[in-house]
């Protein structure tokens, strides 16, 4: 069960983009990315933009009568694959948060839940080393691409400066 009372994305470490009610997750760190769609869309937009998970958990569980017990369950287990996967961190405060302006969000939640099916984190790996490689990870806090720097060399003979 999760305890802190609110999440956020995982930032700079994970970018992520919705398009066409489908959730683009890359984790910078580890080269992986996933996919979530459907209500795991919508969930991952609301807590991206509210960290509130149990308001979500709420309002997608609220008219489900006989399958909330299950709506609930389901929600709290991606939740905690998306915790486990580092794409959410907890947090203790709600600043950062926008208070007003989540309507829309809301919305989205209530009207996924008319067919819900159960949140699934799709996870893949294929690209890992191509994103590892990339230096789009190694940037500076403006954005721009930080070179690394080669290890020193100087006064090593040469043979030894190339091992």
């Amino acid at each position: 069960m999760i305890k802190n009372e609110l999440l956020k994305v995982n930032e700079p470490n994970v970018v992520h983009e919705t398009i066409e009610g489908e959730a683009i997750l890359l984790d910078l760190q580890s080269g992986n990315y996933f996919s979530l769609d459907g209500a795991g869309a919508v969930i991952w937009d609301f807590i991206a933009q509210t960290g509130d998970w149990r308001k979500a958990i709420s309002l997608i569980s609220q008219n489900n009568g006989e399958q909330k017990e299950l709506i609930v369950a389901a929600v709290e287990k991606f939740i905690a694959e998306l915790i486990e996967e580092k794409l959410l961190v907890t947090v203790d405060n709600d600043a950062g948060f926008p208070k007003n302006g989540v309507e829309e969000f809301e919305t989205a939640l209530q009207n996924a839940a008319r067919d819900f099916k159960i949140p699934i984190v799709n996870k893949y790996s294929d690209m890992q080393d191509l994103l590892l490689l990339d230096p789009i990870h190694d940037v500076d806090e403006t954005g721009w691409p930080e070179a690394q720097q080669p290890e020193a060399t100087e006064g090593l003979p040469e043979e030894q400066s190339k091992d």
